[in-house]
């Protein structure tokens, strides 16, 4: 039988290597692919000795070019002999808010420099003849333009810039991608009509969401791999050991009351349904401007401005914070109402430079915790749980496992 192997390419350094290094940790130590994956690491011009010349001998390059521009380069020895004939991932941060561009100049790498970088690579794979390219990345950019229909019913139009990155991206023959719990299910819907293979991993799950044999695991080994893929589900149960009967879940607004109610459901499994959303307050948010949001309890809400739980710790859940504007709001209309302890849980803390100081500000949240899908300044102040790697290769290996069996 032939054998598929994996190759993973991390598209930038510093912590896109860690993280696709522990990804190729994991697959041989958990999943047992052992020397099924590799992993190639690219180089900056500047580790290139002078003498090298352009061709076949040269080794990866990324980088950029004194201008900010991409620069993606390879010899046709490494796309023979190391790259040919395998299933390449491509693992990169899109979002790297502290990232420089240079070491000695304070210009940061943006989201679009990364997405150029890997359409570079794309580029330059297109003459390695993989079996199948796919791109890894813990944070999907450009998820806030998958309301673009109801906001062009009001007359308001905006670019549809998740459309557009996805078929660049297919363009340049991309086949598959795997993900972290993005904003919506716009990217699936996007990536499927493009013909990709699209696998999101759900950090909000639990362990009756993830059938192990999929993930060809099994005993002991199932069980302990299974409690990293369900991160928040995790912590959950431990605070509700603390704070039973004074836990509480919040929706802040209509995007995240599925995503609330499919958590705390899977919570409260021996609870009947009255019960269960007797403990999950949801809000109502209308933005009405870029900078104008206000938020009220529905009507139908069981917690409401009469009953707020004074010895009560609620946390809301939602898959990305920034600025803390909107969940700030929530939190001070629970506080005002007596709220003990709130907290926001998160996947994705895309917060940048110059929303740190409103990000931080803690008069009504007590704590946020995120995922570490995006790489962040220690100056901000967040609590981080280390599942990014475990998540993204749950779904590479189910990737992975696709393709093998294709062939």
């Amino acid at each position: 039988m032939i054998q598929t192997k994996l190759l993973l390419i991390p598209v930038s350094g510093g912590e896109t290597v860690q993280l696709a290094q522990r990804i190729h940790d994991i697959l041989r130590a958990d999943y047992g692919m052992e020397n099924q994956v590799e992993i190639l690491e690219s180089r900056r011009r500047s580790e290139i000795d002078k003498d090298v010349t352009k061709a076949h001998r040269h080794p990866l390059v990324s980088d950029y070019f004194p201008d900010g521009e991409a620069q993606v380069d390879i010899g046709a020895n490494e796309l023979k002999d190391v790259i040919r004939g395998k299933h390449v991932a491509l693992v990169e941060h899109l979002l790297t808010p502290s990232r420089k561009m240079f070491p000695e100049d304070e210009q940061k790498v943006s989201v679009n420099d990364h997405i150029a970088t890997v359409r570079g690579f794309l580029n330059v794979l297109k003459s390695g003849d993989t079996l199948q390219k796919t791109f890894v990345t813990p944070y999907l950019a450009y998820v806030r333009s998958h309301s673009i229909e109801k906001y062009r019913k009001r007359g308001f139009y905006q670019y549809d810039s998740l459309r557009e990155m996805l078929q660049d991206l297919q363009k340049g023959g991309l086949e598959a991608i795997n993900v972290i719990d993005p904003h919506s299910s716009k990217a699936q819907e996007i990536a499927e009509e493009l013909g990709i293979d699209y696998h999101a991993a759900n950090p909000f799950q639990s362990a009756r969401a993830i059938n192990p044999a999929k993930l060809g695991l099994s005993g002991d080994k199932a069980k302990e791999v299974l409690k990293r893929l369900r991160p928040f589900q995790e912590r959950f149960v431990k605070l509700k050991e603390q704070k039973t009967p004074h836990l509480y879940l919040i929706s802040v607004d209509d995007g995240t009351e599925r995503r609330v109610e499919n958590f705390i459901e899977r919570a409260y499994l021996k609870l009947p349904p009255e019960e269960v959303y007797a403990l999950l307050g949801y809000m109502g948010k209308d933005r009405v401007s870029y900078t104008n949001a206000l938020s009220r309890f529905k009507s139908f809400s069981k917690i409401n401005e009469s009953n707020i739980d004074k010895e009560g710790t609620y946390v809301m859940i939602d898959d990305m914070y920034a600025s803390g504007k909107t969940t700030s709001i929530v939190a001070k209309i629970f506080k005002d109402l007596g709220a003990q302890r709130v907290e926001v849980w998160t996947s994705h803390a895309v917060t940048m430079p110059m929303q740190y100081l409103s990000a931080n500000e803690r008069t009504s949240i007590d704590k946020v915790v995120s995922l570490d899908t995006v790489p962040q300044d220690s100056r901000l102040d967040i609590e981080y749980i280390n599942s990014s790697a475990d998540l993204l290769t749950a779904e590479l290996y189910k990737t992975h496992q696709k393709l093998v069996a294709s062939r």
